[in-house]
């Protein structure tokens, strides 16, 4: 009778021993239970990033503008134009600047022209320009070996052309005639051909 109290009492404290053997080393076995039911595939949440837009610098209203032409040969011709504006709005500009041109012709002439000028410039499409100049510009220098002495040359550039904006101004080639034609004009009753640069400042 004694031994089957030892028995049954051994067997009571089996579960107790078990589980102090899994917490001496101070973690517990909990059991691992497969199944086969597949477990539903959750597609990750899309989150909506803005993009980052490449919206260009937004040009400033005032522009720093200027042609500059040359040719050499038989025939010398130097045209310096800085000029700088202000954009009322995208159809309409304004501004003025000063000018030089210097012409040579071997044994016919030799003159020099310095003036300023003011401009109206239209837009009435995207990349088409219309543009109004009048200038005052003195001239002095030797025609046919004699002297010219200095003297005042009105003009007045009206005309066209195209501009094409870039990322910080636009390039513009402009055609212009002389209405007023003084005979003193550097320009004469020929178009003129001006290719210059605006920037955004």
């Amino acid at each position: 009778m004694k031994y089957w109290i030892i028995l049954i009492t051994l067997v009571m404290a089996c579960p107790g021993l078990g589980e102090a053997q899994e917490k001496r080393n101070g973690f517990r076995l909990d059991p691992v239970y497969k199944s086969n039911v597949r477990r539903k595939a959750v597609a990750p949440v899309k989150k909506n990033v803005p993009l980052k837009s490449s919206v260009s610098r937004q040009a400033g209203k005032w522009t720093l503008s200027g042609s500059f032409g040359m040719s050499f040969g038989d025939y010398t011709s130097i045209d310096v134009s800085p000029q700088v504006g202000y954009h009322w709005n995208e159809f309409f500009s304004a501004g003025g600047g000063v000018s030089y041109n210097y012409h040579h012709s071997s044994g016919n002439y030799d003159m020099n022209y310095l003036g300023v000028n003011v401009f109206g410039r239209v837009n009435p499409v995207k990349y088409i320009a219309l543009q109004i100049q009048p200038e005052l510009k003195g001239s002095w220098g030797k025609t046919y070996g004699r002297k010219i002495d200095f003297r005042y040359v009105p003009t007045m550039l009206v005309g066209g052309g195209g501009v094409i904006p870039t990322g910080t101004g636009s390039v513009s080639v402009m055609f212009y005639y002389d209405v007023i034609q003084d005979q003193y004009s550097p320009y004469g009753k020929n178009w003129v051909c001006s290719v210059g640069y605006s920037f955004n400042i």
